[in-house]
């Protein structure tokens, strides 16, 4: 049974009590922060009323009731409250008994889970950095740390607090370190060199490999992109390529994945190196993406041409989710299109729960069970364990389910997500994997930090 870490931050009597899962969505594409919902407030409410009634009687103030396991049920209670219909799988008897909210968290655990999409930052000579592009990106991505980890910055996203986090504050089994393509190393918020530093280290510390790494690509530069794409493979052995089709890299515009002039040439590289996973960023504008690049009605054609290499498209292209579900709800032949779930989900359960509905109602049914995998943006959203928990206890409730045709979430197809439909794609053994991680043992600070 895992048992949540209690941070600095939570202990912080300067700052309010922290939820156990965000209660507000403080940001929006462009990261500028957005007021609480009259519903989000209300989720607040309800949920410090759950602190009071279950938490005094043990002797517990609100900032010591949210810690525990009866805290994130009341959390997940709160919201059904509020938003009126059953979206998780929870009972008051679990905020009332700390025993029970153990067992029940017990019992919806122990899959396999394979977090596609992580993130650290070289933090450290970000701060103060002058280049405008760079500095713009650095405020941005420390903005929405700071949004959903109160007391949090720009400062914390480092390889410290990722391997912490990540390793040690929650059950995620395996990640992929994943980054942003520059024109130029010192441009990058995250360079690959850097990358696959972290990746060694950790997997070293870790005593098993858990850590993969992206390679980055970016067609529009033509040559030299192609050319680097050999040096990162040589040299740096990554598993897997990402890429961002609305961000042009030091040029106006961006790219679209059926481009047989500026795409293909990377695809073809790609299948003589390799690497058969094209990771590409779709949907969630930043403020310089420009929207006809954000969609996905250039993945068809590339998918049908290129029917070797896989196209892991990110966030699912939301909020264009319904237009990815339905290439495959038309044409099932695709198999090689996949939908990732990083920040997708997290905004979705946070801010509008009966949106997440709809999107992973769409996303299984019509994409498929097999293809939709897990991934969280972290560390940006903070350690994922918040969301492993918010997955395995979200249901899409009957007359949603019904009244759509939706599949449901069972524990089977969530098991899937969470991380064996990733593992088939990049060929790990998840039950070898388990026992390999098992029998590295505990991970401790010691350990991380030696």
């Amino acid at each position: 049974m895992f048992i949540r870490a209690i941070r600095k931050s939570e202990q912080n009597d300067d700052l309010p009590p922290i939820p156990p899962i965000p209660t507000q969505v403080r940001t929006n594409e462009e990261f500028i922060p957005m007021p609480k919902t009259g519903q989000q407030r209300h989720v607040d409410h309800v949920l410090n009323e759950y602190a009071d009634q279950y938490g005094k009687v043990r002797g517990l103030s609100r900032r010591e009731f949210f810690q525990t396991a009866s805290g994130m049920a009341a959390a997940f209670l709160a919201m059904n409250k509020v938003y009126g219909m059953k979206f998780f799988d929870v009972e008051e008897v679990e905020a009332a008994d700390e025993a029970a909210a153990v067992e029940a968290a017990a019992r919806m655990g122990g899959q396999f889970i394979f977090d596609i999409q992580t993130h650290h930052l070289r933090s450290d000579t970000l701060i103060g950095v002058t280049d405008p592009n760079l500095k713009m990106l650095a405020d941005l991505l420390g903005g929405l740390r700071a949004g959903q980890v109160p007391g949090s910055g720009l400062k914390d996203l480092n390889k410290a607090n990722f391997l912490r986090e990540v390793f040690m504050e929650s059950e995620t089994s395996m990640v992929i370190l994943s980054g942003n393509p520059a024109e130029k190393d010192e441009l990058n918020a995250h360079p690959v060199d850097q990358m696959v530093r972290s990746r060694d280290e950790a997997n070293m510390k870790l005593g098993a490999v858990r850590m993969l790494a992206h390679g980055l690509i970016a067609p529009n530069l033509g040559v030299s992109n192609l050319d680097d794409m050999e040096r990162q493979v040589s040299q740096f052995k990554i598993s897997a390529w990402k890429g961002y089709t609305a961000d042009g890299v030091g040029t106006p515009g961006g790219w679209f994945m059926d481009d047989e002039r500026v795409a293909y040439p990377v695809y073809e590289k790609s299948r003589r190196l390799g690497v058969k996973h094209i990771c590409i960023h779709k949907g969630l504008q930043v403020l310089w993406f420009a929207d006809k690049y954000s969609r996905v009605n250039d993945l068809e054609k590339c998918a049908l041409d290129w029917p070797d290499l896989n196209f892991v498209i990110y966030h699912s292209a939301f909020p264009y989710f319904s237009d990815l579900a339905n290439i495959r709800r038309w044409k099932g032949y695709l198999t090689n299109i996949y939908g990732e779930l990083g920040s997708t989900f997290a905004l979705n359960v946070v801010g509008a729960p009966e949106q997440c509905a709809h999107v992973l109602g769409q996303l299984v049914t019509y994409l498929g069970p097999d293809n939709v995998c897990w991934g969280t943006d972290s560390i940006y959203w903070g350690s994922p364990q918040w969301q492993i928990e918010a997955f395995r206890r979200f249901q899409i409730p009957e007359p949603i389910a019904k009244g759509y045709g939706y599949m449901q979430l069972t524990d089977e197809i969530k098991a899937k997500i969470l991380g064996l439909n990733a593992a088939k794609v990049w060929g790990i053994d998840p039950a070898a994997k388990m026992r390999e991680i098992a029998a590295a043992g505990s991970v401790t600070p010691e350990r991380l930090v030696g």
